[in-house]
């Protein structure tokens, strides 16, 4: 009894090993998975780089140094823009959290700064994304400071400021002589901490002052930021609804591939397409068929969710031609990998296994499961191959984010060519397993 035992438990294995699709989602998948899970949650706590775009609209080496501090920032990943309208309109479509103006005369009121001026900022941010915007201020301020703090270390510039200094010093009446004598004192601290690392720079040193008096010249903050949170185009920051209806859609369409997938899979399985070959039907007919069926059932799914949406909570679209060319996109482009996964698959059980594994993995990456700001930058790139991550921006623009039409042709463009590479795949697939039918 015991070897007819290991007999058909080695019989087992033998089938395993020849079944390629079972014994990849028995053994290399769940490694993936592993890994997977591992980079995206052990990222949660300290979320990639915040993407932000700096425009400087006066070419003056202050306001050019101050941008490059951003641009070295580790914590931001910064792109520069040629005016405020192309930055504004990059945060407008969600490609940055904020736009950072350096607006003119940056220079004149950072050259002021040691006696009374301070580096103006103008912050525009996205409302749906105000939690970073807090931090983005905090980093803003510690740029300032250091920067003041090169300003300090630069002979030249308090040469500069010398004179200024001492004629403010002279009129400002609202100073006690302790007052005067302790700014006298700063100065000329700041003045010989100058001299001496010009003399050695390999020895640093800086004294952090802060006074603190409301009027006149004592009052110091090296950044002053005036924020401004931008509005959607026709419509209110996004609810929660707004911003879960979309997820909830391209989860709706990964039940629709499972169910094509299996539906097709089955009856490949049980001779059922076989048999249908022997009418005088073509192959193409009967999959073009079975692919129209999918496309109906996905729209009527986008339908029934966004109509509950509209009615229910609230969320009505921006533009309902576009948002209504989006859902027929996206049915489609979702069909087309319905048909690459049961094109690339042989057996019921790789086919099933490959369809709940990719979908799996494509909603991970897409931002399906997990925002993706969350996310650590390799995954950010890697998302980009994933219909969920297109079709959740080709509803949002139409649905509540506004922006260009333009902009939301391009998103409904870009789920289009996910569409298209998994319809040139699947033919290949297909052309190959209808020759062994």
């Amino acid at each position: 009894m015991i070897s007819q035992m290991f007999a058909i438990a080695l019989k087992d294995l033998r089938l395993l090993s020849r079944d390629r699709g079972a014994l990849f989602f028995t053994i290399v998948f769940p490694l993936i998975i592993a890994v997977l899970f591992g980079m995206v949650f052990g990222r949660v706590s300290t979320p990639g780089p915040l993407d932000v775009v700096v425009v400087v609209t006066e070419d003056g080496p202050l306001a050019r140094s101050f941008s490059a501090a951003l641009q070295a920032d580790t914590v931001l990943h910064v792109q520069v823009a040629a005016n405020k309208e192309s930055a504004v309109e990059i945060v407008r479509r969600g490609k940055a959290a904020a736009a950072i103006i350096l607006p003119d005369g940056f220079d004149a009121r950072a050259e002021a700064l040691f006696s009374g001026g301070s580096m103006p900022v103008d912050l525009l941010g996205d409302p749906s994304r105000a939690a970073e915007l807090g931090l983005l201020e905090g980093k803003l301020m510690e740029i300032g400071f250091r920067q003041f703090i090169l300003a300090v270390t630069d002979s030249e510039r308090l040469a500069r400021q010398s004179t200024d200094i001492n004629r403010q010093l002279e009129n400002d009446k609202t100073l006690s002589s302790e007052e005067r004598s302790a700014i006298t004192k700063l100065f000329s601290g700041a003045e010989e901490l100058a001299v001496a690392r010009k003399a050695d720079d390999g020895k640093q040193g800086a004294n952090g002052v802060q006074i603190a008096k409301s009027g006149g010249m004592t009052e110091f903050r090296p950044v002053r930021i005036r924020s401004e949170m931008l509005t959607q185009n026709k419509a209110d920051p996004p609810s929660t609804y707004a911003v879960t209806f979309p997820q909830g859609v391209v989860w709706g369409l990964a039940g629709c591939v499972m169910a094509f997938v299996t539906t097709l899979a089955s009856e490949r399985a049980q001779g059922t397409l076989a048999r249908l070959r022997a009418a005088p039907l073509s192959m193409h007919l009967i999959l073009a068929s079975k692919g129209m069926a999918c496309v109906a059932s996905s729209m009527i799914m986008q339908s029934l969710l966004l109509a509950l949406a509209w009615f229910a909570f609230g969320v009505r679209p921006i533009n309902l031609p576009m948002l209504i060319l989006a859902m027929l996109v996206i049915a489609m482009s979702f069909t087309a990998l319905a048909m690459m996964i049961a094109a690339l698959f042989r057996t019921g059980g790789g086919t099933d296994g490959a369809a709940r594994a990719l979908i799996l993995v494509l909603a991970i990456v897409g931002g399906g499961s997990i925002p993706l700001v969350f996310m650590p930058p390799i995954l950010r790139s890697i998302s980009v191959v994933s219909p969920f991550r297109w079709a959740i921006s080709a509803l949002e623009g139409p649905l509540w984010r506004g922006g260009s039409i333009a902009d939301q042709f391009a998103a409904i463009g870009s789920i289009a060519l996910v569409g298209l590479a998994c319809a040139v795949i699947s033919l290949g697939g297909m052309a190959i397993w209808r020759r062994g039918m």
